[in-house]
């Protein structure tokens, strides 16, 4: 998992402008952060999710068989 601090920098129409601690610009959706408002602190956590993950590549990898399928490649 990784931590990351970051304040709201601006509000750009339905987004939200962060700078990190370290001087990152992240853009998210102003909708995820309740009360957003400029200057205001958050904190990020991001976690892997292997199984997630797993579950993408499947799906992916189920899509390409079909598309093969459907063009007569097998």
């Amino acid at each position: 998992m990784m931590k990351k601090e970051a304040i709201v920098d601006r509000i750009e129409g339905k987004k939200a402008v962060l700078i990190t601690d370290d001087e990152e610009t992240v853009i998210l959706p102003a909708a995820w952060l309740p009360d957003t408002h400029e200057g205001m602190a958050v904190d990020m956590d991001f976690t892997e999710n292997p199984e997630r993950e797993k579950a993408s590549m499947e799906e992916a990898e189920d899509l390409l068989a079909e598309i093969k399928r459907m063009n007569g490649e097998e």
